[in-house]
């Protein structure tokens, strides 16, 4: 009996490994491949140079640069609701579909990826990199972060994620600079007196 079932289990074992090998050699070339090599991914991942600062952002977003485009990765339920303006619509399940080969891989425009976590965004943009795509970068910050301190209260931030707290005290600036202008105004309307000397006269003393 233990040897029929050595056997059964040999040839199960066999057949397996023939399945499986078979299965290697008629198995389609993956359509896309990774153009980098996990030391150079690993490299990109740390360095971050394609992150767009809220700084940036702000500046493209006001600017109406029309050599950025920005790529809303959230659900199409969510972008309806609210999105940036003439931002477009690719939820991230759907990145690699045909339907979009022609946004995410071109030449033409830069995309600034953004969803509502900024890892996201990077996993996205880590993905298209790996297999060659060009051209694409990533929003610093969620879609609430930017939308609530940059779009609904305009004031350039300083750069790190969850800081709150604008560089320069905008307010002040101003009043600085309206106080020494209206000082240098009055000082020209009212100008200080000028003292004149007066030069008197003695009588000359004659006599008749």
């Amino acid at each position: 009996m233990e040897n029929k079932n050595l056997k059964k289990l040999s040839i199960i074992a066999i057949s397996l490994v023939v399945i499986i090998f078979t299965g290697f050699l008629f198995m389609e070339e993956p359509v896309k491949k990774y153009k980098i090599s996990s030391e150079e991914t690993l490299e990109v991942s740390i360095e971050r140079a394609d992150l767009v600062s809220p700084e940036k952002f702000m500046h493209i977003y006001y600017t109406k640069d029309s050599l950025y485009r920005f790529v809303d990765l959230r659900h199409e339920n969510k972008f309806v609701k609210n999105s940036l303006p003439d931002a477009i619509n690719i939820p991230i399940n759907k990145l690699l579909s045909e339907e979009y080969e022609n946004i995410v891989n071109q030449d033409k425009k830069i995309n600034i990826f953004y969803s509502s976590k900024e890892f996201v965004a990077f996993n996205a943009y880590m993905i298209l990199k790996q297999i060659g795509y060009k051209n694409n970068r990533i929003l610093q910050g969620d879609y609430e972060y930017i939308k609530k301190n940059i779009i609904d209260n305009y004031a350039p931030m300083n750069g790190y994620y969850k800081d709150e707290k604008a560089r320069y005290d905008f307010a002040k600036i101003v009043n600085e600079k309206t106080t020494t202008i209206k000082k240098s105004n009055t000082e020209n309307i009212n100008p200080a007196p000028i003292k004149i000397k007066k030069e008197i006269k003695k009588e000359e003393e004659g006599g008749c």
